[in-house]
């Protein structure tokens, strides 16, 4: 088998990096994985890599713990830029791999135009004009080259609507997105489409919805166009395969869709780092949180205490069944569910007790300040855990209410955890827990 794979330049070493810091952190370690004759997946190795591995068994699952390439969302080095050619029409150039944005400086140069924007009022990169024109007239190489005012003029609902498979045959931008093997890649999502709708939905639709073309306002609104002598500058990013209800959809039933979409500056970002070859697969990668759950017992750091911190613990079970405290959080928010002390021993205290908090925010995430649990609690308690879900006691923005049961626990407070965000940016010691 490595003997084929070599002969025919095949490579399946390649990992999915994210990073919840962004692409800064992400970038470099996938470039280190991917070594000095790797590269970093453009929007054809994606293509390369569906097109070599089915989607899950069961078309609307997946399984997390082996996701394919079909399952997660993905940032990819090929970028998409908007200017004003040399002939002074609107035009939307697509390139894989080269260009401006092919290096880590090159992507950074260019967001910076949002990033530095504290009013937040702008969105997406700038490159200049001079380097616009240079790209379409083919200086850092082939390019695929849209006329978006055409484009615009000829579409009802430009970047903002999904399209069948017969129309994503002939939707240029979306073409230039997929690159050479698009006509392939959009036959086989279709095949996969129709096998959903038959299994999900016991029908037969020659002509599903398949791919959302999404792109900024700033593409499609009239004359909106670039001004100061810049291009505007994005890196393309796809979307995991998701049941969709198509909003002008004929069929009334959930579409099995992706989005191919521009990557925003602030945007989650996970790329794929490849080592050598054509792209056959895509290994998961690291997991710091995964890897803290897994492989706690070798994470310890010494804490420097010379006796356990005061306040009350928020306690939490490893996947082996092992108690920790969790990391302590600060104020009115949501549980850290990071583990940092080991419990040692742990017997409960009173009975399950109910306990309402004041801190609603308009977010489906259940906050609260750890005072309002410890008001409920026995005085003996010294951590406890919530059970079962919190509720609310009336409509959407009511006071919501759980459950909490106290412990009174010891710990080893001569060591801890290492923080996730710090194993997050330790990408040996990540990979080497990851490969166990």
């Amino acid at each position: 088998m490595e003997t084929k794979e070599k002969e025919s330049g095949l490579s399946e070493s390649a990992i999915a990096i994210y990073h919840e810091k962004g692409f800064v952190p992400a970038f470099k370690q996938a470039a280190k994985y991917a070594g000095r004759v790797g590269r970093i997946g453009t929007m054809l190795d994606w293509v390369d890599a569906r097109l070599a591995t089915p989607p899950y068994e069961k078309l609307g699952m997946h399984d997390t713990s082996k996701p394919t390439p079909w399952d997660q969302y993905y940032t990819t080095m090929s970028a998409e830029y908007v200017g004003i050619s040399k002939s002074g029409t609107k035009i939307l150039i697509v390139a894989h791999g080269i260009g401006p944005m092919a290096t880590l400086d090159g992507v950074v140069e260019a967001y910076r135009y949002h990033y530095d924007d504290k009013t937040r009022r702008t969105e997406g990169g700038r490159i200049s004009a001079d380097e616009f024109w240079k790209l379409e007239s083919g200086a850092y190489g082939d390019v695929e080259i849209v006329d978006l005012e055409e484009y615009v003029r000829t579409r009802e609902h430009p970047f903002i609507s999904t399209l069948h498979y017969v129309d994503a045959l002939v939707d240029p931008v979306l073409k230039a997105r997929l690159g050479s093997r698009s006509d392939e890649y959009i036959k086989q999502h279709a095949h996969y489409a129709r096998k959903y709708h038959l299994d999900n939905h016991q029908r037969k639709i020659f002509d599903p919805y398949i791919l959302q073309v999404n792109g900024p306002g700033m593409y499609w609104v009239e004359n909106v166009k670039p001004t100061d002598g810049l291009a505007y500058a994005h890196l393309l990013s796809v979307g995991a395969i998701g049941s969709v209800h198509v909003s002008q959809s004929e069929h009334r039933v959930p579409s099995w869709v992706s989005d191919i979409n521009t990557h925003d500056w602030y945007d989650g970002t996970r790329l794929i780092g490849i080592r050598e070859g054509k792209l056959v697969s895509i290994d998961k990668g690291p997991d710091p949180r995964h890897i803290l759950r897994k492989h706690w017992q070798e994470l310890f750091e010494s804490s420097g205490l010379d006796r356990a911190p005061d306040g009350i613990f928020v306690i939490m079970q490893m996947p082996d069944e092992t108690w920790f405290t969790q990391v302590t959080k600060k104020g009115a928010r949501a549980d850290t569910h990071e583990p940092e002390f080991r419990v040692t021993s742990m017997e409960k205290v009173g009975e399950v007790a109910r306990f309402y908090t004041e801190s609603n925010y308009p977010v489906p995430i259940f906050r609260y300040d750890i005072r309002e649990a410890q008001a409920v609690l026995p005085k003996e308690a010294n951590a406890y855990e919530l059970v079962g879900e919190p509720t609310k006691t009336g409509g959407a923005d009511s006071q919501e209410t759980c459950l909490v049961q106290g412990y009174r626990i010891e710990i080893d407070h001569t060591q801890r955890l290492i923080r996730q965000e710090v194993l997050a940016n330790d990408y040996e010691k990540m990979m080497k827990l990851h490969e166990k």
